[in-house]
């Protein structure tokens, strides 16, 4: 049976590099040790993420058999694909690395802040999944049609991957603004479960392949950019530039 080889390795990368690119453009890192080797582990963690959830998903289901002597219908198949093998379990991986390196490289324990470097380590631990699961999806298919999954992977997968792990980052940031430790941790739960149902409503729509399916996830796609950009706006390019001052007597509108 043939492996994934190098090759392989190199096309999946290419899928994830136009939106690595335009995160390191956005954010423009001051290149310090601890956002550069946040980074590699962020990438290092995706690839881990994708890792474990191959090998532990016969586990995790091991009676998930949707054969028709079954008589499980397409809509439980789909729902349980989209909402529970993909939204809930990579999403609660994925953002326990983001939240490791969150609270290793992008946390001041003294003010209880998160920094905006946070945004780095969502987007690349998101990157690096998405690299391994490309990979994977693209070396199985057929040569004829590599190139057509190519483009699929490219602007729909990592896409949505990355947009789902930086809104999750964003609500770190949002946190900031909370006065007290209940509120940060609700703001941050908030983050995750809105990962999940990002996560599961944009596969259920996809899995069966219907066009319509299609136009509406890619209406989402478009949403959550301009969210995810206009907090971006807010949370990054302005702290940025001004350091932020948060009076933790009182609780800052969002």
């Amino acid at each position: 049976m043939k492996e994934i080889g190098f090759y392989d390795y190199l096309i999946g990368a290419a899928t994830v590099l136009p939106w690595a690119i335009v995160i390191w453009k956005a954010y423009k890192p001051k290149k310090g040790w601890q956002e550069v080797f946040g980074i590699i582990l962020a990438l290092v963690f995706g690839w881990l993420s994708t890792d474990l959830i191959l090998r532990l998903h016969p586990i995790f289901w091991p009676e998930a058999d949707f054969s028709p002597k079954k008589k499980v219908s397409l809509l439980t198949q789909t729902a349980h694909m989209a909402f529970i093998q993909a939204g809930i379990t990579e999403e609660t991986f994925k953002i326990f690395f983001i939240m490791i390196l969150s609270f290793v490289f992008g946390y001041d324990r003294k003010t209880k802040l998160f920094s905006p470097n946070v945004v780095l380590f969502g987007a690349f631990v998101a990157m690096g999944f998405s690299f391994i699961e490309n990979t994977h999806y693209i070396f199985r298919e057929p040569e004829e049609k590599k190139w057509n999954l190519f483009i699929a992977r490219t602007i729909h997968s990592s896409n949505i991957h990355l947009l789902i792990n930086l809104c999750f980052s964003l609500f770190l940031l949002k946190s900031n603004f909370k006065a007290d430790d209940s509120s940060k941790k609700v703001t941050i739960l908030f983050g995750f479960v809105l990962a999940v149902l990002q996560h599961g409503v944009v596969d259920f729509l996809l899995i069966p392949g219907a066009t319509i399916g299609l136009w509406i996830s890619t209406a989402m796609f478009v949403g959550i950019w301009v969210w995810v950009v206009n907090d971006w706006r807010e949370l990054i390019v302005s702290i940025k530039e001004v350091p932020i001052k948060i009076n933790q007597t009182s609780e800052i509108t969002e």
